[in-house]
């Protein structure tokens, strides 16, 4: 098994429907290691979650994809760093 410290970014846009973004953006803001960068009028949420592996992010966004309010879910970007990177 690695121990090996690891950091990990993922980008996203929700696209709920415009009448329960709010809805929608609280949830993701609830997300542990999630923050929200935008929200649209017409309910796009630009957003990032943070986590220590690719297991975690994915966890965190189930948590949201499957809400009504929610019309589509896009990753938009995914770094990775090792511990030798973060140093």
């Amino acid at each position: 098994m690695n121990n090996a410290l690891e950091y990990h970014v993922a980008s996203f846009i929700a696209h709920a429907k415009p009448e329960h973004s709010s809805m929608l953006a609280k949830a993701i803001s609830e997300i542990e290691g999630a923050e929200i960068h935008a929200i649209s009028p017409e309910g796009k949420i630009v957003f990032t979650i943070e986590a220590d592996t690719q297991r975690h992010i994915a966890n965190r966004v189930e948590h949201i994809q499957y809400r009504d309010e929610l019309l589509s879910l896009s990753p938009v970007y995914h770094q990775f760093l090792n511990e030798e990177q973060l140093h």
